[in-house]
């Protein structure tokens, strides 16, 4: 029996959820305190937190969501809902005005910025 090491080293990534145990709890953190703020199930939270993290870079895209949700923290969950239907619930919960659409995705508008700064702790002023 041969070990692919690469494939491996992937497979334990997506298993714990990120390279580091420092990251994961990080992760863990922010959906819990996206969970209070905003009453988002799990998989939705970690979609949102996805979207708070690569604020100022490219927009998330279907494939890329695909990949975090359910997949963050200590638990892969294997009948994570679709990125669309996560989408909804952020909408619904943060603010229709919170996300905005492109044609490469999702990204959070300013509004939504402040909304999951607000959520986390932060001060008024960005």
């Amino acid at each position: 029996m041969q070990i692919d090491i690469p494939r491996l080293s992937e497979l334990v990534t997506l298993i714990t959820g990120g390279p580091s145990y420092e990251e994961r709890q990080a992760a863990d953190r922010r959906t819990a305190q996206y969970f209070h703020a905003f009453g988002l199930q799990r998989d939705a939270a970690c979609l949102l937190d996805q979207l708070a993290q690569t604020v100022g870079r490219a927009p998330v895209s279907p494939a890329e969501a695909r990949k975090a949700i359910g997949r963050r923290g200590r638990i892969v969950n294997m009948r994570a809902r679709t990125p669309d239907l996560c989408m909804a619930e952020i909408r619904a919960k943060v603010g229709a005005d919170a996300i905005e659409t492109v044609e490469d995705g999702w990204r959070l508008s300013p509004l939504g910025r402040f909304r999951v700064h607000r959520a986390r702790g932060g001060d008024l002023d960005l």
